[in-house]
């Protein structure tokens, strides 16, 4: 998993690696005052901290851990 940081007020997308991406995509922020996430992949800082996105995709999940600063 990468690590990323964004700042507060700040966004950054989360885009899909693989080329051809079938069925739902699901984003979810464990700390979602820290950093919030929306359906698209738009992560959005909040407050300084750390929070994971974790991303679900055909039956694979990716857990991405953001920093917010």
């Amino acid at each position: 998993a990468k690590v990323s940081q964004i700042y507060v007020g700040k966004k950054a997308t989360i885009k899909a690696t693989k080329t051809k991406v079938t069925g739902k995509v699901t984003f979810k922020s464990s700390n979602k005052k820290v950093a919030t996430v929306t359906k698209k992949g738009v992560v959005k800082g909040k407050k300084k901290g750390t929070a994971t996105i974790t991303v679900k995709c055909n039956g694979i999940t990716k857990k991405f851990k953001v920093t917010v600063k």
